[in-house]
């Protein structure tokens, strides 16, 4: 197959193509090689070759212009990375995507939709390459110009960006419609009308604005965005922000509270690291904030309005997809919920979109890697509630546990962790609670309700649902994880749910403390639970200053804590309560023991607390903190 015949032709039109390579391993490395032959170069990024680039390193090229891109999928389909990275091939370039071996719903899936594409081609073994040459080389395809810079629609937004230097302007669109192109340009254009007025530009790492910095010309400057929050003063720089999706909620509201905010680019299809409800939540709140102008560019730049990967990729991954319209009557409807216990892969193309689109618009993290995790993975399930059989709301919940014996002691003390199992793992380590890797888990990972049926208790009908579907399997316990905003803390207070546990950390995602909650459903899962909830609240009302009533209960959780400091690898800031606890029914003083000055009641992180005690690393304030640990659960036994 003549690769460089077959891009000379399509740079015609500035479309591209997907090969979908479908084979045997030493059928797939002859293909690789015979593309690295052919191209000059080759962004290769694959999830078993330890060689090349890592799969879930995709983000570190999401600034990039690729003319041939290689996805080498030997495990799983990492469908983030193939909706983000077709979105750095140019017009005119190649996606080459060799897919694993084992058949799976979500691989059939992307499959069937290539059939429906030109130029989405299917390779396998008994594929007639010259055949396939010749039909991309001889198809008539339009010949479409270069695009000249700036378009009539990025010069009217910089022409605005310049006419109004005291709003925030908001680019949202697609990828590869020239939103950082745009940005570079208006840089250019600041400099030039407000000269002397420095400009910084921050994003979620340098690579991903490089575009933004070749078309400013040197006109701005990157600075981290970690380091604009800890080292420049409030109001000392205008900032431009691209790629705004891929940054965590809370920090861009942090960078628009200090600092005077002149841009904000970001895409709105979902593959960066944020569903859609990201967009519509940050644009609700700037807006608040700021006097704001926002701007949309349709039209492709990168590739021309011929090229059908987008579209491809749209359907496959369901990246832009619209709900069904809700009429009055329906809205206005009494009628009883309908629930359905089924897998993804069982689903209508309809219901699995709906599904799809109730999650993107209700969770900050959503992505593809959603749609095949839940085609794929038989543990993964979904309750759906209709309503005069519109599908209105949707949980999505997994079978976690029980877990090998033999693995119990080294998940409890940190020293492995298997991939899922989320949440006995995170209490047998955290809450040092062994017997929960014995028990058979349902995690609520996401609970989705359609706009416009909010707070009418949908939500609160499935998770009584779920709690009687759990009832009848024998499940010992439901439980979720999550960022602990207070809507969403609030919503679980409306439920037999208790919270077990409260992070210290804040999720970088959400930018609130992980919380676990949990519903005991046989009586040692009741009591635990009960237990845990109780040890939560004492902890609590001890990082608020308020007094604690510590309960034998919570005394012997606060020791199996500290064992998992003393012997584990359980961190010193998650067992300075525990600690806490057993000096208050068993005093350190009496033991002959010592501490460090006030370090039990201190709330600074370990590296705070290493400087201000003197140590020299943390390892060595932690290991010094384990011995007298170990010494004091000794001689308090």
């Amino acid at each position: 197959m003549s690769l460089q015949r077959i891009a000379k032709h399509l740079k015609t039109a500035r479309v591209r193509a997907v090969f979908l390579f479908d084979g045997p391993s030493d059928w797939l490395m002859f293909h690789k090689q015979a593309i690295f032959r052919q191209h000059e170069a080759v962004l290769h990024l694959s999830d078993n070759d330890t060689a090349e680039v890592a799969v879930h390193r995709y983000r570190d090229y999401l600034g990039t212009n690729n003319n041939a891109v290689l996805l080498e999928f030997n495990q799983v389909i990492h469908a983030d990375a193939l909706a983000a990275l077709a979105g750095t091939v140019n017009g005119g370039g190649i996606l080459y995507v060799f897919l694993p071996a084992t058949d799976s719903p979500f691989k059939k899936r992307l499959i069937q939709s290539a059939e429906r594409f030109e130029r989405i081609e299917l390779i396998r073994p008994n594929a007639d390459l010259k055949l396939l040459t010749e039909k991309l080389c001889t198809e008539q395809l339009p010949e479409v110009d270069e695009p000249t810079l700036p378009n009539a629609d990025q010069k009217q937004i910089v022409d605005c960006m310049i006419d109004l230097p005291g709003t925030c302007h908001i680019l949202m669109a697609d990828r590869g419609r020239g939103k950082s192109t745009t940005l570079g340009l208006a840089c250019q254009a600041w400099i030039r009308n407000y000269r002397g007025r420095e400009l910084v530009v921050t994003g979620p790492r340098p690579s991903a604005v490089s575009t933004l910095l070749e078309h400013a010309a040197q006109s701005v400057r990157f600075v981290a965005w970690d380091k604009l929050l800890s080292d420049y003063p409030a109001q000392s720089v205008r900032l431009i922000i691209d790629e705004a999706a891929a940054i965590p909620m809370h920090v861009l509201q942090q960078l628009a509270q200090r600092f005077t905010v002149w841009a904000i680019a970001t895409t709105v299809d979902g593959y960066e690291g944020c569903g859609r409800g990201f967009a519509v939540r940050f644009l609700e709140w700037i807006q608040q904030q700021r006097v704001c102008k926002v701007h949309a560019l349709e039209r492709p730049i990168r590739w021309s309005e011929f090229d059908t990967c987008e579209p491809w990729l749209n359907q496959a991954l369901l990246m832009q997809v619209q709900h069904t319209q809700m009429t009055t009557e329906a809205l206005a409807s009494k009628a009883p919920l309908e629930f359905q216990d089924t897998h993804a892969s069982e689903l209508s193309e309809a219901d699995l979109t709906e599904v799809i689109i109730l999650l993107l618009e209700a969770h900050y993290q959503s992505s593809p890697n959603d749609l095949r995790l839940l085609l794929d993975d038989n543990e993964q399930r979904l309750v759906l509630a209709r309503r005069n059989r519109l599908l209105i709301g949707v949980i999505w919940y997994g079978h976690e546990g029980p877990l090998p014996e033999a693995l119990h002691t080294p998940i409890k003390d940190g020293k492995r962790r298997l991939n899922g199992n989320i949440l006995p793992q995170a209490i047998a380590f955290y809450l040092q609670q062994q017997d929960v890797l014995n028990w058979q888990w349902w995690r609520v990972t996401r609970i989705a309700v359609h706009d416009d049926v909010r707070r009418q208790g949908v939500g609160l009908q499935l998770l009584a649902h779920l709690t009687k579907l759990a009832e009848r399997a024998n499940i010992d316990a439901l439980g979720s994880s999550f960022g602990a905003s207070p809507d969403v803390l609030e919503f679980w207070t409306q439920t037999s749910f208790q919270v077990i546990r409260m992070g210290r950390k804040l999720n970088m995602a959400s930018g609130y403390p992980n919380a676990i909650v949990a519903s005991g459903l046989s009586s040692r899962s009741q009591e635990l639970v009960r237990v845990l909830h109780d040890y939560c609240n004492a902890e609590l009302d001890w990082k608020a200053h308020t007094p604690v009533n510590i309960s034998t209960a919570t005394h012997q959780v606060a020791r199996q804590v500290l064992g998992g400091f003393a012997h584990g690898n359980l961190p010193f800031t998650e067992a300075q309560f525990a600690w806490t606890v057993c000096d208050m029914k068993l005093p350190i003083k009496a033991t002959g023991l010592t501490l460090p000055g006030q370090i039990l009641n201190t709330t600074d992180d370990l590296a705070r607390l290493t400087q201000r005690y003197g140590y020299s690393s943390q390892q060595t304030m932690q290991n010094q903190l384990r011995q007298i640990a170990r010494e004091y659960l000794e001689l308090t036994r």
